[in-house]
């Protein structure tokens, strides 16, 4: 039972801990070697104490000052569920209120439709303004359900994050400089 107990605490601690890749296999890169591909080598996470209890962020930090936020779609809401069920993303947003990149990290979609979503569907988030509604993503044809769900799940999810008041007082000063 203490195993189980330490292991929870150093997830949660650790921040979000990729377990896997919808397409992948062992050899999915770690929740850490995501953020040193999004933010640097030096960018360190840490939970970010909120007051909403239904979401959960991690802040990533360079040298001490805020760089960015990472979540995970399936902790925080909308619940936004493809044809199987929801699809757990992990989205990297920057102090400029951009998507720095996403991964798949859970799906039970039907692979042979799931497999539809190549890096030209995920790269058309790269550096989207969140805030942005007016921003239109495409969805994939023959894997529309699952493509529309990430679409809500990754826009909806980083509004909510930038929202957050304890997010949206570290964006305020990274624009005023400090």
């Amino acid at each position: 039972m203490y195993r189980f107990v330490k292991m929870g605490l150093t997830w949660a601690a650790a921040g979000l801990l990729v377990l896997a890749r919808a397409q992948a296999g062992s050899d999915a890169p770690t929740a850490e070697a995501l953020c040193h591909d999004w933010f640097g080598p030096a960018a360190q996470t840490s939970r970010l104490p909120l007051a909403d209890p239904e979401a959960v962020v991690s802040e990533v930090t360079l040298a001490g000052r805020p760089a960015g936020w990472l979540f995970r779609t399936d902790q925080m809401p909308p619940v936004c569920k493809g044809k199987r069920g929801q699809i757990a993303v992990l989205v990297a947003i920057g102090t400029d209120a951009r998507i720095k990149g996403l991964t798949v990290l859970a799906s039970k979609e039907d692979p042979p439709y799931f497999k539809r979503l190549k890096d030209t569907f995920y790269q058309q988030f790269r550096n989207r303004p969140v805030g942005d509604g007016a921003v239109k993503l495409d969805a994939v044809t023959r894997a529309t359900l699952s493509s529309r769900a990430i679409i809500r799940d990754v826009m909806e999810g980083s509004q909510r994050v930038i929202a957050l008041p304890e997010v949206a007082a570290k964006l305020s000063a990274a624009h005023k400089g400090g």
